[in-house]
């Protein structure tokens, strides 16, 4: 929560101090020349050296994170399919190592590729894809037990098109004004309702594929485990 509060604190900031950076097209580097911009001397230098610092970290750490979890998912469903039988051993070491080629390959290639798209904004698209597929996923089959499996898979595909669709547009560098505009930007604001409903009008339509068991389940998921709740 603390984290999530220095953004705007940032931002506050930075119109006071730095409208001459905005005003010639360089708010992209707010975040690194404003301690500079704040404190003359000795002190605005230190401060920018650890926010320099401080940022390299970050972009290491979540880097490093995600590429482990992406391979680890990749050497699961796809890399292990294609490595050969050599010991069990083997097999897995290497379909790591392939997974993880790709994992940092691929995201290379499109930020090399994608140039006019800055940091916060492909973050922020990321993140829209995300809430577009596993927020209505986790919200309905945590808190409604008509889910069917056809419904999550068919909200997973409405959400994960809409709001992945947009990011493509976006890294492709379509310019659109406007509604329109507006909507690419942002397209959680119309992708996670487009998944969740789809996800409900499905899960309706195909009711009688409800599995037997999501009752039972939802009752032992929400009582308290100091409860003794027969499986």
């Amino acid at each position: 929560g603390l984290f999530y509060f220095w953004p705007p604190v940032f931002a506050a900031l930075g119109r006071v101090y730095g409208g001459d950076l905005v005003a010639d097209g360089h708010a992209d580097v707010l975040v690194l020349e404003l301690p500079r911009l704040m404190v003359d001397g000795v002190g605005g230098e230190v401060l920018t050296a650890l926010v320099t610092a401080g940022a390299f970290a970050a972009f290491l750490s979540t880097a490093s994170g995600l590429a482990i979890a992406v391979s680890g998912v990749l050497t699961q469903d796809v890399t292990s399919r294609w490595v050969g039988e050599r010991g069990p051993t083997a097999s897995v070491a290497t379909a790591f190592r392939l997974a993880a080629v790709l994992a940092v390959t691929v995201p290379v290639g499109v930020a090399l590729l994608a140039t006019n798209l800055g940091v916060a904004q492909s973050v922020g698209l990321a993140f829209a894809v995300a809430a577009s597929t596993f927020c209505p996923l986790l919200m309905l089959g945590i808190w409604w037990r008509g889910l069917t499996p056809a419904g999550a898979l068919a909200g997973l595909a409405a959400g994960g098109v809409g709001a992945g669709g947009a990011a493509v547009v976006n890294v492709v560098g379509v310019e659109a004004s406007g509604w329109p505009g507006a909507l690419l930007a942002q397209p959680a604001a119309w992708s996670v309702p487009i998944a969740f409903a789809t996800m409900v009008l499905v899960s309706l339509a195909t009711r009688s594929r409800t599995p037997a068991h999501a009752h039972r389940f939802l009752v032992r998921l929400h009582t308290p485990e100091a409860l003794d709740v027969p499986q």
